[in-house]
């Protein structure tokens, strides 16, 4: 794939701190200067595998030897750079339905929360490299610590890397053009980072689909021998898990787990070989064969039969934003009855930490079982690799190209690619990446009609024979934007895959037992996103924390009812709602946990003051990360007493946000429009007020110049105008 050189003009760099004050300024953006992308297939960032483990607080890390499928560019003094913990989960590796998430009684996949570090990351500048020793002192101190960790009986993998972003001021790919990556090897690729300071126009394409997590890779295997074991005794056709026939010889039978958050597999398949990878170490604690779905990876297949390894269940779909599918049934002799050996692999699970703060793969499908392929036919059995990670800032956007980040279909067992003969599993769909599209100032964002897409990959058919697993469906992945409007946004989970039905030449019309995958979510922010590091607060670079989306009160039935909604940040604890009577001097009323389990891209606060004073009262949120550090939220005003229709507008000036507060008499619905110096109407709004006092949070305000502004609030036979200076 061909390489972008670096022009002289982006010798000087800017962090992403997702914000342009003076503060947040993380090195210095280019200020001229156009790229233009006119082919396909081009790789324009530099991989670097991270080694030790660097801690929060630290300026320095060491890196391994640059990637050569990357672009050849080195890091050099100034550079912008992503560091992201790549893998980093502990599961539940008993032999029970608890398998994964450690909840009994459901899908045997999934993580603990407990030690889960995969998905963090953080912009920083490069201030000195040493090539010889592979030292990185940075500018800023780290804002998380990153890991690496090899695999053992008792511990999983974890690795990080560091990817060097070119910048430029503005960027363009034509028609037909595009820009990738390398797919994840194990230690480094799959992630794409674009910086424009000014304009990004996109007519090409920013492809990385099946860049993720590798599937399962499909290996044909006959059958279990004595001495055979899942680590308590024989393998049996409901065992979840057990170590590869690699490290325990007697153990041929089943399917491989795919690659994920929590480990890689000792077989597995990278998007588009056609030949099955064999790893050095068996990858997954208790064994990376089998049917449970170990963090976001789907499950391989366990067969009915262990001595022979002939019934061929399915694989699982891999899992992002949202679960993957089960895997299809196995073989019955004959009947058609995916009840009988119901063992095709779980699902990978869904990344349920999944934030603007928290990025990942997409899980890569499990593995169908196989008995009567050959050593260059058995990759048809593989899972499909998951979506890779893509993120990109400008300050505007034009064109009408396309972001994909799809998770990889299974292949399809069938002839072609393989002759009939093959009558063995397929394997899991890989599960939609992750997807990024913000700007980096305030401002419009342009015209433009991008799309963006991180779709599940599609389970593989079996159509050789009948009644043999299909693969199940990959998860859909994970988009956050506040440039690309949420129709023009898919992630879909992909489709199962389809065997046979009643003989070798029925219909292929028969899913067996096999899933689709789950849809994945989106989060549609409302402002250009700021990023602080958490580790040290006077940094300019760093990571987001959370981030209040609305906050609103009204007085009812002698009561004050506080509501609010943040985004799903990572690295938060806790609430204290806090009330004062002259707006000044604050005392806490309570405090409110962070929500946990959640897969929403907003999460719903509300709490009740049933002893408001008499008069006025103010409230405001203090927002504490799980390190101690806090912001305030802004302060909103209820009066107890009701007087005639008043309205209050606070701050002003103002910078990103307004309150709005209405006392009246009666339910009414009441229209905001705010206006420029020149008359143009620039934000509407329309909301219900009830009677009493009501208090309003708009965070949406972020992208308005500087400036004077108008506020005309109207209600039935009334209107109220208000004078404000945006700073």
């Amino acid at each position: 794939m061909p390489r972008i050189p670096v022009p002289a003009i982006l010798l000087s760099f800017f962090l992403l701190c997702f914000s342009f004050s003076s503060r947040s300024q993380c090195g210095t953006a280019p200020t001229s200067g156009l790229q233009t992308i006119s082919t396909a297939g081009n790789i324009v960032n530099s991989y670097y595998p991270g080694t030790g483990n660097p801690s929060a607080g630290s300026t320095t890390l060491t890196v391994g030897a640059i990637d050569g499928r990357g672009s050849a560019a080195a890091l050099t003094n100034g550079d912008m750079v992503l560091i992201i913990q790549m893998q980093g989960a502990d599961f539940n590796t008993s032999n029970t339905d608890a398998y994964g998430d450690g909840v009994s009684g459901g899908n045997a996949n999934g993580y603990l929360s407990a030690n889960l570090v995969a998905g963090k990351y953080e912009y920083n500048v490069v201030s000195n490299y040493n090539s010889s020793t592979g030292v990185v002192t940075f500018t800023n101190s780290l804002s998380h610590s990153y890991y690496t960790r090899s695999f053992s009986s008792s511990t999983g993998i974890q690795t990080y890397q560091v990817i060097r972003v070119p910048r430029y001021y503005d960027l363009i790919i034509n028609a037909s053009s595009s820009i990738t990556a390398p797919t994840w090897n194990g230690s480094t690729g799959g992630v794409i980072i674009l910086e424009a300071a000014n304009t990004f126009t996109l007519n090409g394409s920013v492809v990385a689909d099946g860049l993720g997590f590798r599937g399962g890779g499909g290996k044909d295997l006959t059958g279990v021998s004595t001495g055979n074991t899942n680590g308590a005794g024989n393998i049996t056709n409901t065992d979840l898990r057990w170590n590869s026939n690699v490290t325990t010889t007697e153990n041929g039978t089943g399917g491989a787990k795919g690659e994920g958050i929590a480990g890689t597999p000792i077989y597995t398949l990278t998007n588009g070989a056609v030949t099955t990878s064999t790893g050095t170490a068996e990858g997954y604690i208790n064994g990376s064969m089998g049917m449970g779905a170990p963090g976001n990876a789907g499950g391989g297949g366990t067969d009915g039969l262990p001595s022979g390894n002939k019934y061929n269940p399915g694989g699982g779909g891999g899992g992002n934003g949202g679960a993957g599918g089960k895997g299809g049934s196995g073989w019955d002799n004959g009947s058609g009855n995916p009840a009988t050996y119901p063992t095709g692999g779980y699902g990978g699970g869904a990344f349920t930490h999944a934030s603007l703060g928290q990025l990942v793969l997409g899980g890569g499908g499990g593995a169908g079982s196989s008995n009567n392929s050959t050593s260059t036919s058995e990759y048809v059995c593989s899972g499909g690799a998951g979506g890779g990670i893509i993120i990109i800032r400008a300050k505007s956007y034009s064109g009408s190209g396309t972001i994909t980040a799809n998770g990889a279909a299974a292949y399809n067992v069938s002839n072609p690619p393989v002759a009939v003969t093959v009558t063995d599993a397929a394997g899991g769909g890989g599960a939609g990446g992750t997807i990024v599209v913000v700007t980096n100032q305030t401002g419009a964002v342009g015209t433009h009609t991008i799309t963006a897409s991180a779709i599940g990959g599609k389970g593989g058919d079996m159509t050789n024979y009948y009644a043999h697993g299909p693969g199940g469906g990959g998860g859909g992945g994970y988009i956050v934007t506040n440039v690309i409007p949420s129709g023009s946004l898919t992630v879909t989970g992909g489709t199962h895959g389809l065997t046979r039905s009643t003989s070798s030449n029925g219909p292929i019309d028969n899913i067996y037992g096999s899933f689709s995958g789950s849809n994945g979510k989106t989060t549609l922010l409302a402002y250009s996103p700021v990023m602080v590091n958490l580790n040290n607060a006077g940094s300019a670079c760093g990571t987001l924390p959370i981030t209040l989306q609305s906050w609103t009160g009204v007085y009812r039935n002698n009561k004050t009812v506080l509501n609010w909604q943040t985004d799903a940040g990572t690295d938060f604890s806790y609430f204290i709602i806090e009330r004062s009577n002259n707006g000044t001097d604050f005392s806490p009323l309570d405090q409110i946990s962070a929500a946990t389990t959640t897969t929403a891209s907003l999460l719903h606060y509300s709490y009740v003051d049933a002893l408001p004073a008499t008069g006025e009262n103010y409230y405001r949120l203090k927002m504490v990360d799980a390190d101690g550090r806090y912001k305030y939220s802004g302060i909103i005003t209820i009066r107890t007493t009701t007087k005639a229709f008043t309205v209050n507008v606070s701050p002003n000036p103002f910078t990103d946000h307004l309150i709005v507060t209405i006392n009246g008499n009666t339910d009414e619905a009441v229209s905001l429009r705010l206006f420029n110096s020149e008359g143009k109407l620039v934000w509407h709004k329309t909301t219900l007020v009830t009677a009493g006092a009501n208090a309003q949070y708009f965070n949406d305000l972020q992208s308005l110049p500087r400036g004077i502004y108008y506020l005309k609030i109207n209600r039935a036979g009334a209107d109220n105008e208000f004078k404000l200076l945006k700073q």
